[in-house]
């Protein structure tokens, strides 16, 4: 099987007229399946995109980011989405650990990073291809746009079939803890996620229009705008701008989207420029997903109480490829739930320091260990030691802690790797920021990180994002004096912060090392 050929021949099928939408124009299943087959054969034709050579895309979200990723797969090569905006560092070491013989790349992000892709010793330079978004003739490359010329005989492409559970695609992980990590995935990852969880869990159908915020070099956002519209021939709103709360409110006047996924940050965007959103302009969105990171309950109320609507919470991660726990349907309770396992995934829980013991009781904390279904299990490509501590008998260790309520639901707990200790005790962040923004509405944002103090010994750092017109001297107080009565001393900040936003990645998490820079 290839991904693919099964993907180009639903969207024959489905016969979309209005697959996908940009810029106010439109594009068929059918004219996309075209662009899709005229690209393959022209790449293979240069006789230099071989099988299982890596092509990184470095592409904004655009119809030929689109083409060129099923393009690539098509013919046996594996395309590596990366972020458009990435650092000459990271795509230095992402070259060089990916091996990359070809990028894909559109004009603005060619000019900015071409001393750097011409560097690599694996670069070829004739499989450095720029997408054009305006007309520009200084480019030492190739333009895409001219190996998407339609030829008579696209049709007559011979598509590269998986064997032996074959890699179809690479995402590399958001690297918050030290270099990021390629992760390979298999024909079947996002064909199963698709069927299991988009249409079988959120039952997305032909007629659902989709939006989603995360862009496609994210994993989540890959799932969102490529693979589940064009499996389920739902329609996808393609927007290569980056998010702003107008550009938002343009896209769903335009397009009338019914399906909206994206982070928590986003919902909590809107509800701090809620007056710029009336409850009407959200009614035709049946289905509001949110995952990248933890949703906090006090968005999720407030988003009920303001617009009337329910959010999805779920969680995913690169090295799955996509959602495999949300609450679509569970029991409601006063807690933002992880929801229920996603059919055809196996999810338990786990001692920390010991991933061989199952906790079988309830409410104790412990590391998310997932199963997913067969032949979607992926790994880290050229990292066997890793690979070995993250994969046990085909159990992937997330490294999430939670816990599992009578229900059956799961509770999020933070990150195992973000637990610290204070005086010989564990201290978990999550337990104290979930505190600070269920309890004072005056925060809008809280992450709580360890520094290192004169004494080289851990201590708390509170770092706030208080909301407009608010002192910091009374929130300041009003934190000590809620988090004094429901903690041990030894969890207490040792100092609180107020800063004007949290650093991010380029996954929209959280980035507690950029936080150091701070002090």
């Amino acid at each position: 099987m290839n991904l693919v050929e099964k993907i180009l021949k639903n969207l024959v099928i489905s016969d979309n007229q209005h697959q996908i939408l940009y810029d106010l124009n439109c594009l068929s299943g059918k004219e996309i399946t075209n662009k899709t087959l005229a690209l393959a054969m022209n790449l293979r034709a240069t006789g230099k995109f071989t099988n299982e050579q890596r092509v990184l895309l470095i592409m904004k979200d655009s119809p030929e980011f689109i083409y060129s990723f099923l393009a690539l797969i098509a013919i046996g090569c594996i395309p590596v989405p990366v972020n458009p905006l990435i650092k000459d560092a990271e795509l230095q070491y992402i070259l060089e650990d990916s091996k990359a013989i070809g990028v894909i790349i559109d004009d603005s992000q060619y000019l900015r990073l071409d001393a750097v892709i011409c560097d690599s010793s694996n670069i070829i330079t004739d499989c450095v291809l720029v997408n054009l978004f305006s007309k520009n003739e200084y480019f030492d490359s190739g333009y895409l746009s001219k190996y998407l010329e339609v030829s008579d005989d696209y049709s007559k492409l011979n598509f590269d079939y998986e064997q032996n559970n074959k890699i179809a695609f690479w995402q590399y992980t958001s690297g918050t803890n030290g270099n990021p990590k390629a992760v390979q995935h298999t024909h079947y990852t996002m064909l199963l996620n698709t069927h299991l969880f988009a249409k079988k869990t959120l039952k997305i159908r032909s007629t659902d229009t989709i939006l989603s915020i995360a862009k496609m070099f994210f994993g989540y956002g890959l799932g969102n705008s490529l693979f589940f519209p064009l499996l389920i021939g739902a329609s996808v709103v393609v927007d290569k701008e980056w998010f702003s709360i107008d550009n938002l409110k343009m896209n769903i006047c335009l397009y009338k989207p019914t399906i909206f996924f994206a982070t928590p940050k986003v919902y909590l965007d809107i509800l701090q420029n809620e007056e710029k959103f009336s409850p009407k302009e959200f009614s035709k969105i049946r289905l509001f997903v949110s995952a990248g990171a933890n949703l906090p309950n006090a968005i999720t109320k407030k988003w009920k109480e303001r617009y009337g609507k329910t959010i999805v919470n779920g969680i995913g991660s690169t090295e799955i490829g996509h959602i495999f726990l949300c609450d679509y349907r569970t029991i409601e309770t006063n807690e933002t739930t992880l929801g229920i396992p996603v059919e055809g995934y196996q999810v338990k829980i786990c001692q920390t320091d010991n991933p061989e013991r199952e906790i079988e009781g309830y409410d104790e904390i412990g590391e998310m260990c997932v199963y997913p279904p067969v032949n979607t299990l992926s790994s880290y490509w050229n990292m066997p030691k890793t690979n070995n501590e993250k994969y046990k008998d085909e159990w992937y260790l997330s490294g999430d802690l939670c816990s599992r309520t009578k229900q059956g639901t799961y509770l999020y707990h933070g990150r195992k790797d973000d637990l610290f200790k204070v005086n010989g005790r564990w201290v978990s962040p999550w337990e104290i920021e979930n505190i600070v923004l269920n309890k004072i509405p005056e925060v809008s944002e809280c992450t709580l990180t360890a520094h290192l103090d004169e004494n080289e010994f851990h201590v708390p750092i509170l770092y706030v994002v208080n909301k407009e017109g608010t002192e910091e001297k009374e929130v300041q107080d009003k934190i000590y004096k809620v988090l004094k009565c429901s903690l041990s001393s030894y969890k207490l900040p040792s100092k609180i912060l107020f800063i004007n936003e949290l650093p991010r990645n380029s996954n929209g998490k959280i980035s507690k090392r950029h936080l150091v820079e701070i002090m």
